[in-house]
């Protein structure tokens, strides 16, 4: 089975390149879950079960979980290799249990409080200020992405920053602004090391997790001194935006409060 029209999981509808996209993700999300964490060894046990299901769930063999690193690249390949050959309720079921999984992946036993201090939503960049959002599955209200391949599945649907990494890199000479690098909320009061995947936050009545890193694109090449987009990714600091997945909808504005549940 080749393609498929368009795949619903609750509330999330991914159209057929979401869907294989995201599962392509699926090692490089794990990583982005463990970069510069120390995973306790009940959690390795979660993540093991999590890899059975998840072969279990395509057909594949379930390769040794002595590793759990290697174990996910292996399923990850395995997987990828036997899409094309997927039922539309393989897939479903493959997409449930990712995101069943990620939001257990960190401790929330720390919380961290700040201010909703910019929002923005518009088609390219930089992302046009207003001051409320309507917060819906897909993100919010009014915001488009212009490259499908990459960005606006359900786990990218809001990208958030933290006016912290923001001012530690003009600090550095780099020209950049709120909504510049394509945030729709820029967070205040929150230290940018707090922001990590895994985490959970609440604005009012909306609530979501942080899915993954934000990998800079060459389209905020102009906001870097030398191009230096790189300097924004998660490897070079603590200066990454994050993508999130809604789990309760709502309506925020410039000036409410952000809660951050994390572990550090």
């Amino acid at each position: 089975m080749a393609d498929h029209a368009s795949i619903t999981v609750g509330n999330y509808v991914y159209t057929a390149q979401d869907a294989r996209g995201t599962l392509k993700e699926l090692n490089d999300i794990w990583c982005h879950h463990t970069h510069v964490s120390s995973i306790p060894e009940g959690w390795l046990a979660g993540a093991r079960g999590y890899l059975a299901e998840m072969s279990s769930l395509a057909g594949i063999t379930l390769p040794s979980l002595e590793n759990v690193d290697s174990a996910f690249a292996a399923v990850h390949t395995s997987v990828m290799e036997k899409y094309d050959q997927l039922s539309d309720v393989q897939i479903e079921s493959l997409l449930a249990a990712m995101w069943r999984f990620f939001p257990t992946m960190r401790s929330l036993e720390i919380e961290h409080v700040g201010t909703v201090a910019h929002l923005h939503a518009s088609k390219g960049l930089p992302k046009k200020p207003v001051d409320s959002a309507v917060i819906g599955w897909n993100g919010s209200e009014g915001d488009v992405q212009t490259w499908r391949v990459g960005h606006g599945r359900p786990w990218q649907a809001l990208c958030v920053w933290s006016t912290d990494a923001i001012n530690t890199l003009r600090a550095e000479g780099h020209p950049i602004s709120p909504g510049f690098a394509g945030e729709n909320i820029t967070v205040s009061g929150i230290p940018s090391a707090a922001f990590r995947p895994g985490a959970h936050f609440r604005i009012g009545a909306v609530r979501g997790f942080f899915s993954a890193y934000t990998i800079p694109c060459k389209k905020n090449n102009d906001w870097f001194v030398n191009n230096d987009v790189k300097r924004m990714s998660h490897e070079r600091g603590n200066e990454s935006r994050l993508y999130a997945m809604v789990t309760t909808c709502g309506t925020i504005r410039i000036g409410d409060t952000f809660e951050l549940f994390t572990d550090r």
